[in-house]
């Protein structure tokens, strides 16, 4: 079997796998459950899916299989005990591998934010945005035409011109046979960013999106990052397989 069909069969089927669990996720959802919980339902999901969590000791520290931020936590949330609330923004990201005959891992990463119960308008409104900045961006992709450059460009003005702000220290990355690599592909543009995206290629796009433009920092986990002023922030992922016409969502969990 050719290496590209190789690996894009096993970066199917961790994408799907990565789908499946985010689907459980967003099922399980509701008042008084906690991040922990999630986060042990979704250790037994990657266990019946066979693979296992890229999240868990990153960079030999983060400490849970996911991350679970709420409301200005923005992301890498360690999961905790405390009990969602109605109205709450929470937004998980679930990065999952497996391993190949020959010990060759490939990943796959998406994330979402849902609202707890019911929402009001502002909530659903920032969630939108977001979920179709992602969406908008993929469509646009022409392969080994368009450019980093032109995804952040695309990303910033979908989110700016609807009244939102990306923002610029996280973005997305290339992924495959580790979660993070290169290129880095910024939520906004870049002068100058090279890079086409050529057909072949695995990347994951990753709008954060935020209410107000807040300064953002590390909180004392080391892990979690938050907004702040306490602003609501919202965060869609998906990876994306660049075929020879298209740009193709293989976590695709809606």
């Amino acid at each position: 079997m050719p290496e590209k069909i190789h690996k894009l069969k096993w970066m199917r089927k961790v994408g799907q796998s990565v789908a499946n669990i985010l689907k459980r996720l967003k099922e399980e959802i509701r008042p008084d459950i906690s991040g922990k919980h999630l986060e042990k339902l979704a250790i037994e999901l990657m266990k019946k899916e066979e693979v296992c969590s890229s999240s868990l000791g990153y960079k030999d520290s983060f400490p849970s299989a996911i991350c679970v931020s709420v409301n200005s936590e923005l992301t890498h949330g360690i999961p905790n005990e405390k009990k969602f609330q109605e109205g709450d923004l929470v937004s998980f990201d679930v990065a999952c591998y497996v391993k190949n005959e020959k010990g060759i891992t490939y990943h796959a990463d998406a994330a979402l934010t849902i609202i707890v119960g019911e929402g009001d308008e502002k909530k659903k409104n920032l969630l939108s945005v977001t979920k179709n900045s992602l969406h908008y961006v993929i469509q646009k992709i022409i392969p080994n035409k368009t450019t980093v450059q032109d995804i952040g460009e695309m990303l910033e003005k979908y989110i700016r011109t609807r009244g939102y702000h990306p923002i610029k220290e996280y973005g997305g990355h290339g992924i495959g046979e580790k979660l993070h690599q290169e290129p880095f592909i910024p939520n906004y543009k870049i002068p100058n960013k090279g890079g086409i995206i050529k057909s072949g290629m695995f990347i994951c796009i990753e709008p954060l999106v935020q209410i107000n433009d807040a300064k953002i920092e590390i909180s004392k986990d080391k892990w979690t990052v938050v907004s702040k002023n306490n602003h609501l922030n919202a965060h869609f992922e998906h990876t994306i397989y660049i075929n020879d016409e298209e740009a193709e969502i293989i976590t695709n969990f809606e």
